[in-house]
């Protein structure tokens, strides 16, 4: 698996838009993560809240919110 060590934003290259043009989020510098982050990317429809619910339910952990 992937792990996202940490993100940064190139201003330059930012567009105008939403949510680009959120103050906190256009001031935001490199985000470094102590921790493996993963994200879970997909179109509408593809399954990525069934996919966490089924591992939230394997867990015996609530599987809303």
């Amino acid at each position: 698996m992937i792990y996202l060590h940490s993100i940064c934003l190139n201003e330059e290259e930012l567009p105008q838009g939403f949510p680009f043009n959120i103050p906190c989020i256009r001031s935001l510098e490199e985000m470094v993560f102590k921790s493996p982050v993963t994200f879970f990317v997909g179109e509408n429809g593809s399954g990525k809240s069934t996919l966490l619910e089924a591992i939230a339910c394997g867990l015996q952990t609530p599987a809303i919110g």
